[in-house]
């Protein structure tokens, strides 16, 4: 499949004219989607908000604020609530230890201690699904096959549309598409908006994160995010319905 971590490992991430092709027709058919505007609201309730108690996420987030600025940290944290709100909208079932994990390593392949750190890899995705493996692998606390869901997961949050039948893909896609681009923003009632930007505030998010991946088009042209940026993805940071 075009974005999982097998074709990230087949292809280094690069883009070919077929994948191309694939992204411009999800682009279009998810266009034709959203302007089909939904005005129901997401609620939410104070469970959705906690990350799941065990001794793997505590790890995790120890990891993850050792490697990650405040801003992608929050970053990371507000991808989580909002795909575990999303999921009420069209009661998906997942497994919320492993979106969370998902979650909070997706972007790691942005810090300064983690990029480029993989000669034959040209996405910051798929060098986050890889470096996310050898952080659980290295705890030996988690089965060969929940690590490849969580990496599959990784490395499609850069397509455009997943599958359902990846329910921990799909989400974590829908939560990074709502804090970076504002996706559903206007679903979310202004209290549950207000109260997840207090707890995590977004610490000039949109300004940041265009740095990073006017980064990653330079030196990885042939990425997806390559790609989106080409197609006007920076704009959609830009106008976002977030102030910062």
């Amino acid at each position: 499949m075009i974005g999982d971590f097998n074709w990230g490992n087949k292809t280094a991430g690069n883009l070919d004219g077929f994948a191309k092709i694939y992204f411009s027709f999800q682009a279009f058919t998810e266009k034709q989607k959203n302007n089909k505007s939904n005005p129901k609201l997401f609620l939410s309730n104070e469970n959705d908000f906690k990350m799941p108690d065990s001794a793997i996420i505590k790890h995790t987030i120890e990891f993850l604020k050792d490697t990650h600025q405040q801003f992608l940290i929050n970053h990371c944290f507000r991808t989580y609530i909002f795909g575990n709100i999303y999921s009420k909208k069209e009661n998906i079932v997942f497994d919320k230890e492993l979106l969370a994990i998902a979650s909070l390593l997706h972007d790691i392949g942005l810090t300064s201690g983690y990029q480029n750190k993989h000669a034959n890899c040209n996405c910051f995705a798929i060098e986050s699904a890889i470096e996310t493996g050898l952080f659980l692998e290295s705890l030996e606390q988690m089965e060969k096959d929940k690590i490849e869901t969580i990496q599959n997961a990784i490395a499609l949050h850069l397509n455009i549309k997943v599958s359902k039948n990846l329910p921990e893909a799909y989400l974590l896609n829908k939560g990074a598409a709502i804090d970076v681009i504002g996706q559903y923003y206007e679903n979310f009632p202004a209290e549950t908006m207000s109260k997840i930007i207090l707890k995590l505030p977004r610490l000039e998010f949109k300004n940041k994160m265009h740095i990073l991946m006017k980064q990653q088009c330079t030196i990885r042209p042939q990425s997806r995010m390559s790609f989106l940026y080409q197609h006007g993805f920076h704009k959609l940071i830009k106008h976002s319905a977030f102030d910062e």
